[in-house]
């Protein structure tokens, strides 16, 4: 398929499995926001600002290893790896050549860190749980940096998962 095409399944691909998580923890966690829209559409696109290191081992091996509550910690670490993962399988396959399924990859990550960090700011005048979560990123970073930030986590999620969608290609296979 040609770059549009590849690009537009992983996108759907991405933002839906992302959303089925979403959806899960809404109706598994106790006290978790299902009235607040906003904060709702964020979660949808939060995953992309958890850097590779984050998801495997800050969020996944390491809790993992030592955790009391093993269905949450697996939960979590699921939500963060199974869908870059399926998107960048899809795109691999579906994609002309090896460096569509790359590409597609890398604009999808990097639309998903842009649509973040813009609903992150839209949102954060209505929603108090978007207000703390900037706040907590502007004195981290200040607001350019924390918007630099976001956009840095994407690109590094691009790269990483599109080496590996590279590598799962047709034509490597």
């Amino acid at each position: 398929m040609n770059f549009l095409k590849t690009f537009i399944i992983s996108l759907v691909i991405y933002l839906g499995l992302n959303t089925v998580f979403m959806l899960i923890a809404m109706f598994t966690v106790p006290g978790y926001p299902t009235t607040d829209v906003w904060y709702l559409v964020v979660s949808v696109f939060a995953p992309i600002y958890s850097s590779p290191a984050a998801a495997w081992v800050e969020s996944g091996i390491v809790p993992l290893l030592s955790t009391t509550d093993f269905i949450t910690d697996l939960m979590i670490f699921l939500s963060l790896v199974v869908p870059p993962f399926v998107a960048i399988i899809v795109a691999s396959l579906i994609g002309d050549n090896n460096l569509t399924g790359f590409g597609a990859w890398f604009l999808t990550a990097f639309l998903s860190c842009a649509l973040y960090a813009l609903f992150l700011g839209l949102g954060q005048g209505t929603s108090p749980y978007l207000y703390l979560q900037w706040i907590g990123m502007t004195i981290s970073f200040t607001a350019v940096g924390a918007i630099l930030n976001i956009i840095m986590v994407g690109i590094v999620n691009g790269f990483f998962y599109g080496c590996i969608c590279i590598l799962l290609a047709k034509k490597f296979l």
